[in-house]
């Protein structure tokens, strides 16, 4: 998250420059800081017991954080990485990497309102705000990933890929 989208805007455009997106991310830590509340000192686990039951009791705040956080931190840079990879080898369209994203974006919902309820069920305050930290910055991966097909795209995709979604290759 945030590796692939922001080194191609360093090296490739004038975009954003190392110290604005440092400044952009202090602000929204320190923002997040202070809207993150103290961890409860009592709290309850569920166990879940299938798929469904993982999915409703993380919504609803009841498992540890990091069960909430970690699976879906993998699988959504995971994808991430591999819709790269392929448009990198040329295995893929425009239109199936924006797809791709569409798709990843509507867990990302769920997965934020999951991991800030289940924010409260760790021991230390770090964890809570660097975990809602990474949910956020998954919306500004979204957003920069936007800005470099609409903005920069012969930076990502080859002229053959361009072609068949805009008609030139810019």
């Amino acid at each position: 998250m945030l590796i692939n989208s922001l080194s191609l805007l360093f090296t490739f455009t004038s975009f954003i420059s190392q110290l604005e997106a440092l400044g952009v991310a202090l602000a929204l830590w320190l923002m997040i800081e202070l809207i993150t509340p103290k961890p409860s000192d009592f709290w309850e686990f569920l166990v879940p017991q299938s798929l469904y039951y993982y999915l409703q009791a993380s919504w609803l705040g009841n498992l540890r954080l990091k069960d909430a956080f970690w699976p879906f931190f993998i699988l959504l840079n995971g994808t991430l990485f591999y819709i790269d990879y392929l448009i990198d080898e040329g295995d893929f369209t425009v239109a199936s990497w924006v797809t791709m994203h569409i798709i990843m974006a509507m867990p990302l919902i769920y997965w934020t309102g999951a991991v800030w309820r289940c924010s409260d069920k760790c021991r230390l305050k770090f964890w809570a705000v660097a975990a809602r930290f990474m949910t956020v910055a998954a919306y500004f991966d979204f957003g920069l990933r936007w800005v470099i097909m609409e903005y920069y795209p012969q930076i990502l995709f080859n002229c053959q890929q361009m072609i068949t979604q805009w008609g030139d290759c810019v």
